[in-house]
């Protein structure tokens, strides 16, 4: 496996320039029903309940704005990127729900540095398995609270993250890259990506697809055991920065 190239070798703070920008619903908003769940019991019955969609979007009713849509530059060449400079990913299992904490975010996405690992632990008593699917292949058993494991990842990419013990509706995601320009959208829909290099690029804005396509069902007990997602919605825009310039953009998705 190749170890990831060098990051900022020829980066220059002035030819670069900041993107900002809002991301924005269009259409009726989305009301994703709720999932589900029978978790077993001591005693071999099964407790009924809900679970809420992780990947629902998130969208202010009145501004219509939309938190949590992963934005990010294509095709950035590492050389002329600023060095990385994103915090390690620790991935929480746990409270029917996976978190990714990055620094002071947390949320559903993550973003890892080729070559670098992720930190993952489960916070309750619960046995979890944390799967891995899309650029990487792995399931980490989690017997134990409080115990974290590690994985790295060497492919860059999306890693899609489930649960592998029975929680079929959790989601995460993770996107390993040779370059540290991705990010998040706030409350407000609101996003900054800051010292980029001036030229063409392309802005790339991403959300998780949120309908349920496709449910798995254990053939003796019927319990549904994995469910498939929707494609993801994805829209790309060729941008011109300008050194010393701020740009700002709007993205209406899906």
């Amino acid at each position: 496996m190749p170890p990831a190239p060098a990051i900022g070798t020829a980066f220059d703070p002035a030819k670069c320039g900041t993107i900002t920008g809002i991301v924005t619903w269009k259409g009726a908003i989305p009301t994703p029903p709720e999932f589900p769940n029978h978790i077993p019991q001591a005693d071999g019955t099964f407790l009924y309940h809900t679970a809420k969609n992780p990947n629902a979007p998130q969208i202010d009713p009145k501004s219509l704005a939309v938190a949590g849509v992963v934005v990010s530059l294509q095709g950035m060449d590492p050389a002329i990127s600023h060095p990385w400079d994103l915090p390690p990913v620790k991935v929480e299992v746990g409270d029917k729900q996976i978190v990714i904490a990055q620094g002071d975010r947390r949320g559903r996405a993550g973003f890892v540095r080729r070559g670098e690992s992720i930190s993952v632990a489960s916070t309750d008593k619960t046995y979890h398995v944390l799967r891995g699917r899309g650029n990487a292949f792995f399931s980490l058993t989690l017997p134990e609270p409080e115990k974290p494991v590690s994985r790295t990842l060497n492919d860059c990419g999306r890693v899609e993250l489930s649960s592998g013990a029975g929680l079929y509706w959790l989601r995460g995601d993770l996107f390993v890259a040779d370059h540290p320009y991705f990010t998040v959208t706030d409350a407000n829909g609101r996003f900054t990506l800051d010292r980029v290099p001036a030229g063409a690029t392309k802005l790339v804005v991403w959300h998780p697809g949120w309908d349920a396509v496709r449910m798995e069902r254990d053939p003796d007990s019927t319990v549904i055991m994995r469910m498939i997602y929707s494609a993801p919605v994805e829209r790309i825009t060729t941008i011109n920065v300008v050194a010393g310039q701020t740009l700002d953009t709007s993205v209406s998705i899906p």
